[in-house]
């Protein structure tokens, strides 16, 4: 605006239009003035050594936009692009995702981030024209600052994990098994939150573990999960999915003061197995595998039938659907774990349908109502995890190849 005005100054005191000459030269210093404003600013590219480029312009801001990350305003290095057709670099992505409040989303037009940016493959395009237009020192200045920056994060999420504890199955789970979870207990949003931001690894473990030291006890085995999409509703509540990676025995652990409860445990690396854990014999009043798929693909009906029921806020119909499946199939089964999972479930889920129609506001009876369908379908995903576990040959790894 100082500039303009000048200019305007210089109008009214000269007696004739001005020369050409005149008009270049004003426009000069406008231009001087926005780049100074620019540098300070931080919105020039400047190199290392603080200086610019011979043409009056820094790298970055010669570059193509597209070639551009709107988050640290440099080249993109490791180039990321979404679905969205949005690009970012892959640091950048990555420490943008692991703090965002809704679980990652595109930080230009909130688009879900359907991959892990740690390990996703580089849009290879745009990965070659940055190496064509950015200038070798500079990129291996990058790739050295993003290198150390990763290894920060590394050593900043090397502590024990969160451990999830989920009663009902007397057999491991397998890696490579599908976990999808919704947290709603307090502890557990503290595991969902602290995990997304983390490395987005958790322990499952069937019990709480064992005390330390008790004579005669094995290493507690449990699941590592890696999370793959997250859901933070508004009042805290998670929807996770992941995947089991491993089978793991479990180290120290102990509870977290002041977390409500929550589990934390290392992974003993001594006892951690190469392959499947072995294998535990056959409970009593197992089915055969014919029954057992039936028992599955009743239980895939249940879902399909409830989960967009649920999706359309009608919890208590989803419960319904869930609850009389459960029943059924109590009926039906004469596998001993189906029945042990499922028991439970119905239990908890009765228990809560009780309370819910005895609740004095709607947003309570929401409440256990949810509660309810959820307690239902996480014995329902367990009971269709042990199942596909159970088909595994004996001694697969779950590790997907086959």
């Amino acid at each position: 605006r100082k500039v303009f005005r000048e200019m305007a100054e210089q109008l009214e005191a000269a007696s004739s239009t001005p020369s050409i000459q005149e008009a270049t030269t004003s426009t000069t210093e406008a231009a001087s003035v926005t780049s100074s404003t620019q540098e300070a600013t931080g919105e020039l590219y400047v190199s290392e050594a603080g200086q610019e480029a011979d043409d009056g312009a820094g790298c970055a801001a010669s570059l193509d936009p597209d070639l551009l990350c709107s988050i640290c305003l440099d080249f993109l290095f490791e180039p990321l692009t979404l679905k969205c057709r949005h690009s970012f670099c892959r640091l950048c992505l990555l420490q943008a995702s692991r703090l965002a409040p809704d679980g990652g989303a595109c930080p230009q037009c909130r688009a879900e981030i359907s991959f892990d940016p740690k390990t996703h493959a580089l849009d290879q395009g745009l990965a070659a024209k940055i190496e064509e237009a950015v200038p070798p020192d500079e990129l291996e200045a990058r790739r050295a600052h993003t290198t150390a920056t990763l290894e920060k994060m590394a050593a900043a999420n090397s502590g024990p994990y969160p451990l999830f504890v989920m009663r009902g199955s007397e057999r491991g789970f397998a890696p490579g098994a599908t976990v999808s979870l919704h947290f709603f207990e307090p502890r557990y949003r503290l595991l969902a939150r602290r995990a997304w931001e983390g490395d987005r690894r958790f322990l499952w473990a069937q019990s709480e573990p064992t005390a330390p030291g008790e004579a005669g006890l094995q290493p507690q085995a449990a699941l590592l999960v890696v999370l793959e999409s997250a859901r933070f509703r508004a009042g805290g509540e998670a929807d996770v999915r992941g995947r089991g990676e491993a089978l793991v025995r479990l180290g120290r652990s102990y509870v977290e003061a002041g977390s409500g409860g929550l589990w934390l445990a290392t992974v003993d690396e001594s006892a951690r197995p190469s392959s499947a854990l072995p294998r535990a014999s056959p409970p009593p009043g197992s089915a055969d595998p014919s029954m057992l798929e039936g028992t599955a693909q009743r239980l895939r009906d249940a879902i399909a039938r409830g989960a967009p029921a649920y999706n359309r806020g009608q919890a208590r119909r989803c419960a319904d659907i869930y609850l009389r499946a459960a029943r059924e199939e109590l009926r039906v089964s004469g596998a001993r774990l189906v029945r042990d999972s499922l028991q439970e479930a119905v239990a908890s889920a009765e228990s809560l349908l009780r309370e819910a129609e005895e609740a004095d506001g709607g947003h309570a009876r929401e409440r256990k109502e949810k509660a309810a369908a959820w307690a239902l379908r996480h014995a329902f995903d367990h009971v269709l995890t042990w199942i596909a576990y159970d088909s595994m040959p004996s001694g697969c790894t779950g590790c997907s190849v086959c």
